[in-house]
């Protein structure tokens, strides 16, 4: 039933644009009339709170600077990363055909979906920004090992617009309820304590969900390394810790947003979480009840792009917007409480700007974290992710598919006298980052339906070995 509501989403998201091009400047009972010219149409997974408020301040900016009230007409729904760029898969023909995706800017969804991923299918256009704001922003390329704006083209084909980091959002009561002390690290989450109490997002669909995964695996092989042992070992370690946290899950959901809500509201005891999302949730229900951690050392640091579609219907006002929001004006609405001057009117981002320039007056700052003085995090390695695209599908087989036959199987081990021995074993992926980088390159190369068969083949493999650990664990 999923897959075929994500057909009509994509046949929605396609042809909405197109349908609505002849409305597109006429203006509701009460409503100030914008024209179609400045009109700007967005594909993105914000929030409507992130949506609303950067509408109106951009709304007032553009009428303050030209004259005329501009408005952004975002075409967004309950996916995130992943469906972007299924949409834009779909709509190939459509551009070569119309010459336009019927959309001026992606906005949001993590570096990786626009360095690599939007990047593969050629949909960003590079478009140069003022000089001078480009200077303020963006005095040095990248933070922490990570690229603050596209290296790979000049001009640039995406600037970041904000940085997002990631951690654990928990329930303190349920953790009271289960007599058991606070997450600190990721570790803290296979707690055998916590079984059935964890809360995942499908890394398949949330590309937040997939990058903190991917940092628990490249913290397990920053680690190797620092032990004398080989990454690709600890690329190993890391997915079997993967492994051991999902053996507690309480289900993996289809969006990380509501990731820290099932956990606010008592359904689960912790989660793993970006950062805005769970500091949001935290203050609407109040730290007495609710907290959010990032693991020290174990975290990293990436920015939220923002990039121009070929063929954008409105390339002049896109570039205006990217220069609104990388503006002083539009970078403190980020992290300003609501209600203070500058912020937002009604909602607080709880997001950390991606200019430097505006930490140094953090005034009405909801959040007074500074990542360019951190050291939450690590640096990340290209190296170290280069199976971030078969990420996902790894951890399908591996534990979501098969999550009723992998939770009997830590059952069992952690009952069994062997339980330390077994234990082990299933916190150590069964084959490391060398056979998954040539399962990623069979990917790569297959269709659709041999994609199909070598999930169910992978799957298959998982579940021979969830049978015999259990087997082993028997007394």
């Amino acid at each position: 039933m999923r897959r075929y509501g994500s057909l009509i989403l994509f046949a929605v998201v396609l042809i909405v644009p197109f349908l609505l091009r002849g409305a597109i400047g006429k203006s509701s009972p009460g409503k100030i009339a914008v024209e179609e010219d400045l009109r700007l149409i967005l594909i993105s997974p914000h929030t409507e709170g992130i949506r609303r408020e950067f509408n109106d301040a951009f709304a007032a900016w553009h009428q303050a600077r030209f004259g005329k009230p501009a408005m952004l007409d975002f075409r967004s729904y309950g996916g995130g990363g992943s469906d972007i760029l299924r949409i834009f898969e779909a709509s190939a023909g459509m551009y070569r055909q119309l010459g336009t995706y019927g959309y001026d800017v992606i906005w949001g969804g993590g570096d990786d979906l626009f360095n690599r991923q939007l990047r593969r299918l050629d949909v960003l256009e590079p478009v140069e920004i003022d000089p001078d704001l480009f200077a303020r922003v963006f005095p040095s390329p990248s933070l922490g090992g990570v690229a603050l704006y596209d290296l790979a083209s000049d001009p640039p084909a995406w600037y970041g617009t904000a940085l997002a980091s990631f951690g654990i959002v928990y329930n303190k009561n349920v953790f009271d309820y289960l007599e058991r002390p606070p997450p600190a690290t990721w570790k803290d989450l296979r707690d055998p304590a916590l079984r059935g109490w964890i809360a995942l997002a499908d890394p398949t669909r949330s590309a937040s969900a997939k990058m903190a995964f991917m940092i628990i695996v490249e913290r397990a092989m920053a680690d190797a390394a620092i032990e004398g042992r080989s990454e690709d070992a600890g690329w190993a370690d890391g997915m079997g810790l993967v492994r051991q946290i999902a053996a507690n899950a309480r289900l993996f959901t289809d969006s990380a947003g509501l990731v820290p809500s099932l956990v606010s509201q008592g359904n689960a005891a912790a989660g793993m979480a970006i950062d805005f999302y769970g500091r949001s949730q935290v203050d609407a229900v109040g730290d007495a009840r609710m907290g959010y951690i990032e693991p020290v050392n174990a975290t990293v640091i990436n920015p939220d792009p923002i990039a121009v579609v070929k063929g954008a219907p409105h390339r002049e006002l896109a570039v205006r917007f990217i220069e609104f929001v990388l503006s002083d004006a539009g970078q403190r609405l980020w992290n300003t409480r609501a209600g203070a001057a500058g912020g937002p009117a009604q909602t607080s981002l709880r997001r950390l700007p991606i200019s430097p320039a505006v930490y140094a007056d953090p005034r009405d700052f909801t959040d007074r974290v500074d990542p360019f003085t951190s050291n939450a995090g690590f640096n990340k390695s290209e190296r170290r992710e280069k199976t971030f695209g078969i990420l996902g599908e790894l951890i399908e087989a591996s534990c979501m598919i098969p999550l009723e036959q992998l939770q009997r199987t830590r059952m069992a081990i952690l009952t069994s006298p062997r339980a330390a021995e077994l234990d082990r074993r299933l916190g150590t992926f069964p084959f490391d980052q060398g056979e998954a980088l040539r399962r990623l390159d069979e990917w790569k190369r297959a269709r659709p339906i041999e994609r199909l068969k070598m999930q169910r083949r992978w799957t298959a493999e998982f579940r021979e070995e969830y049978d015999q650990l259990r087997r082993m664990a028997q007394p």
